[in-house]
């Protein structure tokens, strides 16, 4: 089987050895991203990787198909979400879905975690150590808000499948949302919001 353009663009990305999340980084996964148009076929790669394999812990970072209990009430979702889990309950998890922010804004939010990392020898970070709680009592990272949701076990539709440290920023900026009930222009305009109001 192929690798997902996940892991392609990440293995790039690694041998320019640039700093994470860093101005040229940055400027360089978007020009990468703008040729890229079907999030539903970059989900399907990605999930479809066998060597994707972890273990599902606070603090990682994962991709999986879902479809929502409550669709029919809600506004709009994300069918693929990109999440941070940050409690794991009985009947499923607490999470951060990024995809709920424009990029730009998920990296600076990332950026901001980054203090919280668990980091390998080598000081790339190997998984965040943030808790709802942490979030609410943190002012900086208003972030957040619009990103939190519950997802129910029994509603998620694939394996869940680890996106590994050397991928986290490539993931920022690749285009997987996967939105039913509202374009993407609307969801980060209505997320954008609630950061200024809330």
């Amino acid at each position: 089987m192929a690798t997902s353009t996940l892991t392609q663009i990440a293995a790039q990305k690694t041998a320019l050895d640039q700093q994470f999340l860093s101005r040229a980084s940055i400027t360089w996964l978007q020009k990468r991203m703008a040729s890229l148009k079907s999030p539903t076929k970059l989900a399907r790669e990605i999930v479809s990787e066998k060597n994707r394999n972890g273990t599902f812990e606070v603090g990682g970072l994962y991709h999986f198909f879902y479809d929502p209990l409550t669709k029919n009430k809600l506004p709009y979702y994300d069918t693929f979400p990109l999440i941070i889990p940050l409690r794991i309950d009985k009947d499923g998890f607490l999470a951060l879905n990024l995809h709920y922010l424009p990029p730009m804004y998920r990296a600076t939010f990332l950026d901001k975690l980054m203090p919280l990392a668990l980091k390998n020898a080598r000081e790339d970070p190997v998984r965040l150590r943030v808790t709802y709680d942490i979030l609410k009592i943190t002012q900086s990272v208003k972030e957040f808000k619009p990103c939190l949701k519950k997802y129910l076990e029994s509603q998620i539709r694939s394996r869940i499948v680890p996106v590994e440290p050397n991928e986290w920023e490539v993931a920022l900026f690749l285009p997987t949302a996967i939105f039913k009930g509202a374009t993407e222009k609307k969801v980060y305009a209505e997320s954008l919001k609630e950061i200024r109001t809330g």
